[in-house]
C-alpha cells in the first residue's frame, strides 16, 4: 500500500524540549508525497530522495543562507489531501525568499526586501504554488506574492495567531482575520485575483483561530478564552449563522482549539477544562463529549503504561485500573502552563477516531471513539514524558505516530489490532536536539517513517502487523544556525529577474525581464502593491 508523508503536526506548546515550527529549516524537511527529503548541508541545499537516500538535486545557496535560514517550507496542496502536485519549495531568512523547482537545476525565483520595516514572522506558500505569503513581524501586514504576475497584494493589519487565515477548499477563496482597530474584521478574497469580496466585522471579543470546513460551506471562528466557549458559525461567504455558547449558569470554559474531522461530520472543540465537545454538521448542537480526568478507567479498552528497563530500553505495559495520570507538575514544577487541551487530531480519512491530550495530564493520550462505539474511549497511553506531537497515518486509518519531548531516539506507535502499542528506537547518536518525525512515502506494503535532527536521521520501516524491517542512517551535515537580527533594513523591495533565464517565471517588481523598481519613499510598498481594506 502506497503511503503519502503527512506533517501537520499538533505542536503542544507545553512539552519542553518542543522544536519551534519557526525555526523548522534547522531539520530535514520531507515533501509532502513523502518521496524527497530537503536538508541544508555546509552551504548547499540538498533533495534526497526518501527511497534510494541518493541527492535529487544539489543547489549552491547564496551567501550566509546556510546560517540564517529560519524556513524551509514545501508546497502543500490545499485541495485536500496530501498529494502535491508542484515540486516547490522555499528558503527564507528576515531579508529574503528563495523559492526552488526540483525539476529544475537552479533556484526558481528570489524574494528579497519583502519586510523591510519589520522582520519576517512567516511565510509559506498560498493556495497554488505560484502564490508566496509573507507576513511581517507584529501583525503589520500580509503580502500575497504572484510569481507570474510579479506583484504583490498587502493586507493590512492581520492578526498574529495561527492560523490567522483559511482557505476554502476547492474553491481557493481566502478567509483572512484582520484587527485594524478595537474589531476584529473578516476579509473574504478572491482566488488568483486576490480582490476583496466581503468585509464584515464580527461580534468576537479577540478572535483567535478560524478554519474552513472541508466541504467548504462553513466558516468556525473561536474567541479568545476569557470570553469563554464561544464558537462563531459563518456560511462560506462570511455572514453569521449560530454562535455556541455554553448556556448561562454552566461552567464556562473558554476555547483552546477546534478541529473539523475529515468528513465534515463533526467540529471538535478542546476547551480549557480538557473537555473536548462534537458538534454535528449543520445544525452545531453538541452531540459528543470526552473527558480527560487524572484517575483512567477505560471499561472497555485498556491502560497503557510506559516502562524503562535496562539499558534505558522503553516498552508498553498493561497498566491496573484505575490508573493515574502524572500531572502537569511532575515533569514543570516551576514553568506556568496554558490549561486545558493540548492535542487533538481526527484520524484520515475516515475521522472516526480522535486523538487528545490535556495540558493538565500532558503525557498521556486517549483515543476515542466518534463512530463504531461514539462517545467511547478505547484507550489511553501513559508516558514518562510530555507528548509534544501527533500524526495519523494518511492512508492507515487506525495507525497513530506519538512524539514525546525526550533526547532519545525513539518514536511511539499505537494501531488498533496491535496486542500492544509499540516503542520504535532508532540507531541515532543521542541526546538529539529538536527532533522530528514524519511518515514516508512507500512502493510496496511496508510503512516507513523518518527521525530527524540537525545532524543526523534515520528512516525505520516496519510491516502493518508491526515487524520491523530496515533502519537506514544518514548525516544530514552540521546544525543550520539562524540569525535573528537586531536592525531594520531599510532598502527598498525588489525582486531580482535578471540572473533568471526566460524559461523560468522569474519574480519582479517591473514587467520588464532585468528591470528593477528602486523606490526612495519611505512607504515604498504602498505604490507597488495593492491593499486590501
Amino acid at each position: 500500500m502506497p503511503c503519502s508523508v503527512y506533517t501537520s503536526w499538533s505542536l503542544s506548546r507545553d512539552a519542553e524540549p518542543a522544536a519551534s515550527p519557526m525555526y523548522a529549516s534547522q531539520l530535514p524537511t520531507p515533501s509532502p508525497d513523502g518521496a524527497s527529503i530537503a536538508f541544508i548541508a555546509s552551504t548547499q541545499l540538498h533533495i534526497r530522495s526518501a527511497r534510494t537516500s541518493d541527492d535529487v538535486e544539489i543547489y549552491d545557496l547564496p551567501s550566509g543562507l546556510d546560517q540564517s535560514c529560519r524556513f524551509v517550507r514545501w508546497y502543500r496542496s490545499r485541495h485536500g489531501g496530501s498529494k502535491c502536485a508542484s515540486q516547490r519549495l522555499l528558503l527564507a531568512d528576515d531579508a529574503r525568499i528563495i523559492i526552488y523547482d526540483v525539476t529544475k537545476s537552479q533556484s526558481y525565483a528570489e524574494i528579497t526586501g519583502a519586510t523591510s520595516l519589520t522582520k519576517l514572522d512567516d511565510v509559506d506558500f498560498g493556495w497554488t504554488p505560484d502564490e508566496v505569503m509573507v507576513f511581517s513581524d507584529f501583525g503589520f501586514k500580509l503580502q500575497i506574492w504572484s510569481l507570474p504576475t510579479k506583484r504583490a497584494v498587502e493586507v493590512k493589519d492581520p492578526k498574529s495567531i495561527t492560523p490567522c487565515y483559511s482557505y476554502r477548499p476547492m474553491t481557493g477563496h481566502l478567509a483572512i482575520l484582520t484587527r485594524p482597530a478595537a474589531h476584529d474584521i473578516l476579509l473574504i478574497i478572491a482566488p488568483q485575483s486576490h480582490e476583496v469580496l466581503s468585509t464584515s466585522e464580527l461580534s468576537t471579543v479577540d478572535a483567535r483561530g478560524i478554519e474552513y470546513s472541508p466541504d467548504g460551506n462553513w466558516l468556525a471562528v473561536f474567541d479568545t478564552a476569557s470570553a469563554g466557549c464561544r464558537v462563531v458559525i459563518l456560511t462560506a461567504d462570511g455572514n453569521h449563522f449560530k454562535t455556541h455558547s455554553i448556556p448561562h449558569g454552566e461552567s464556562n470554559p473558554g476555547v483552546r482549539r477546534i478541529q473539523w474531522s475529515p468528513t465534515g461530520d463533526h467540529l471538535a472543540i478542546g476547551d480549557c477544562e480538557s473537555n473536548v465537545t462534537l458538534l454535528g454538521k449543520n445544525t452545531f448542537t453538541p452531540r459528543l463529549k470526552f473527558f480527560h480526568p487524572r484517575t483512567l478507567e477505560v471499561p472497555n479498552g485498556i491502560v497503557w503504561q510506559e516502562e524503562l528497563g535496562p539499558s534505558r530500553s522503553r516498552s508498553y505495559a498493561q497498566a491496573k485500573q484505575p490508573a493515574t495520570a502524572p500531572s502537569y507538575e511532575s515533569f514543570n514544577a516551576t514553568k506556568k502552563r496554558s490549561s486545558g487541551i493540548a492535542l487533538m487530531e481526527f484520524n484520515h480519512p475516515r475521522g472516526d477516531l480522535l486523538a487528545s491530550t490535556s495540558s493538565d495530564t500532558s503525557s498521556t493520550l486517549w483515543v476515542h471513539s466518534t463512530d463504531s462505539r461514539p462517545g467511547e474511549t478505547l484507550t489511553a497511553l501513559i508516558h514518562h514524558s510530555p507528548i509534544k506531537a501527533l500524526s495519523w497515518h494518511p492512508t492507515v486509518p487506525d495507525l497513530l505516530l506519538v512524539q514525546c519531548a525526550i533526547a532519545e531516539p525513539a518514536i511511539y506507535v499505537w494501531k488498533s489490532d496491535w496486542s500492544e502499542p509499540r516503542v520504535l528506537s532508532l540507531p541515532l547518536k543521542a541526546p538529539m536536539e529538536k527532533v522530528e518525525a514524519a511518515w514516508l512515502a512507500t512502493d510496496d506494503n511496508s510503512i516507513r517513517l523518518m527521525l530527524s535532527s540537525a545532524e543526523q536521521s534515520a528512516i525505520k520501516q516496519f510491516t502493518h502487523e508491526g515487524e520491523e524491517v530496515i533502519d537506514s542512517v544518514g548525516q544530514m551535515g552540521p546544525e543550520a544556525m539562524f540569525d535573528e537580527g537586531n536592525s531594520f533594513d531599510l532598502s527598498s523591495v525588489h525582486m531580482q529577474a535578471d540572473k533568471y533565464p526566460e524559461e523560468t517565471p522569474a519574480v519582479g517588481l517591473s514587467t520588464e525581464l532585468g528591470h528593477t523598481l528602486d523606490v526612495e519613499d519611505t512607504f515604498h510598498y504602498r505604490h507597488q502593491s495593492k491593499t486590501a481594506t
